[in-house]
């Protein structure tokens, strides 16, 4: 998950307030804890059913045995080492972070039962970084961005576990100035020694590219048009795209992973428009709405039509974004802290104590957040990464 807060998407969606993936909200973070305001009281009846017409969930305090499972699952870093979470792996089988120590910054990759491996040293410790990577068991794809600039230039590079060597992928389109041209974040995904991504390709338009990474990779064209953030969804590709005048007809659109051709959606999923940060982990779908983009909505099989779950809360919902789904649980992030909503009881709690980052993926729930004045030499970051299986429910609220 990068932590940059920069915005290079410039596209006709940006106009439209679409801006999926991470990094649409700055948040000043804030540098003490915040009580959770009115947790409502508890129960350990689990809810039944789809939600009810107008049924929100209710905000809890983080539990007791979370607390332990997110202690127990922290990173051991280097003492002297300051380290940034960037991708969480399925089943907590992974990590990737970016380590900064002794002036250089080193981006590893962190495997939960073997030591770290280094993939690639920053030039620039303090201006490059990486703001998503993903791994399929051989190939790593991440992007270096140079620079904390909207049009900094960039490079979608893969790395190769079996060699520990790295190759680019894909460059950012340059304009008459040398910036790049603006467009989606480029924020890989990796199945099968394939990757996929989407970019700027200039006059307001972006493309929906598919590489095989294999030597001769052949590159495959899904979309072009205005289109922003690709995402996995079980074996869907799904990315949004603007059709009519101004791109204001935002919907979702698909392809298979494996075949590449269109695919539909579900029927719910098809219907929406003006969509904003979706996600998915193929089975429960979740995504920012309302008017404001301050609406948690969520739609699984067997829902007749969307709930909207969280709302109303100004501390869990004002700056929405970096939604992600793995099962039951939903994370994301406001200008406050980290949030992560049960479905199995309905409830919401905060993850981290002050403004910081959260991510679900594949039965893996990867916690991230600084102790002490975050941008301060003395302020330490705290990285966990757990089995999202592993956590208990959260507590359901009574009526």
């Amino acid at each position: 998950m990068g932590t940059s807060g920069k915005a290079r998407t410039a596209t006709a969606l940006l106009l439209t307030g679409v801006c999926l993936a991470a990094g649409c909200s700055s948040g000043d973070g804030g540098d003490k804890d915040r009580a959770e305001s009115s947790p409502a009281r508890t129960t350990s009846a689990a809810p039944t059913g789809p939600p009810q017409r107008g049924e929100r969930a209710c905000a809890v305090k983080l539990p007791a045995g979370w607390r332990t499972a997110l202690g127990d699952g922290e990173i051991d870093a280097a003492e002297d080492a300051r380290e940034v979470l960037t991708a969480v792996g399925p089943g907590a089988a992974w990590a990737v972070v970016q380590s900064t120590e002794g002036g250089e910054r080193t981006l590893q990759f962190v495997p939960a039962d073997g030591e770290r491996r280094d993939v690639a040293e920053l030039d620039d410790p303090v201006e490059d970084q990486v703001d998503a990577a993903d791994y399929d068991g051989r190939w790593l794809a991440y992007d270096l961005v140079q620079g904390r600039q909207a049009q900094s230039p960039w490079e979608l590079r893969a790395w190769d576990a079996e060699t520990g060597k790295s190759k680019v992928v894909a460059r950012a389109d340059r304009d008459g100035k040398g910036q790049a041209v603006p467009g989606p974040f480029v924020q890989p995904v990796v199945r099968s020694g394939r990757v996929f991504w989407a970019q700027g390709t200039g006059g307001g338009k972006s493309a929906v590219y598919a590489e095989d990474l294999g030597k001769g990779g052949e590159r495959h064209t899904l979309y072009e048009g205005v289109a922003d953030v690709p995402f996995a969804a079980g074996g869907l590709l799904v990315w949004p795209q603007a059709k009519g005048a101004g791109g204001t007809d935002v919907r979702l659109a698909a392809a298979s992973l494996d075949s590449l051709k269109p695919a539909k959606l579900p029927a719910p999923i098809a219907k929406l428009r003006g969509v904003r940060l979706a996600a998915s982990d193929g089975r429960t779908w979740a995504w920012i709405g309302g008017a404001q983009g301050t609406e948690l909505r969520v739609w699984r099989p067997g829902w007749k039509s969307p709930a909207t779950l969280v709302a109303d809360a100004p501390e869990a919902v004002n700056g929405m974004d970096q939604v992600q789904v793995s099962g039951d649980l939903i994370t994301w992030r406001s200008t406050e802290a980290a949030w992560t909503l049960d479905l199995r009881s309905r409830s919401y709690t905060r993850v981290t104590p002050r403004y910081g980052y959260a991510q679900a993926r594949d039965d893996a729930i990867g916690v991230s957040y600084a102790e002490g004045e975050a941008k301060s030499a003395e302020a330490t970051a705290v990285n966990s990464v757990v089995q999202a299986g592993e956590l208990p429910p959260l507590p359901r609220c009574k009526n």
